[in-house]
């Protein structure tokens, strides 16, 4: 029997959402004790990190290869 998942102590976030005070702190509140940090304070290009995950997940759609898995996302099938 697979063990349950354990909480993230740390989130990242990237993206335009990264820029978002709001949102940061709204983050913040609703995943405390949690850290959440913008993924540029951690001298990541936050921008990048959004566009190359966009060019990862379109490449594999164009090859028709799956974009997520039920062991990571919770969907029925690949």
């Amino acid at each position: 029997m697979p063990l349950p998942p354990k909480e993230p102590k740390n989130w990242i976030v990237a993206g335009g959402g990264a820029r978002n005070l709001t949102m940061l702190r709204m983050l913040r509140e609703c995943l405390e004790p949690a850290t959440v940090r913008a993924a540029d304070t951690l001298g990541w290009a936050s921008d990048a990190i959004e566009a190359q995950a966009f060019g990862f997940l379109a490449a594999r759609g164009l090859k028709g290869l799956p974009l997520s898995y039920p062991a990571t996302t919770g969907c029925r099938f690949p």
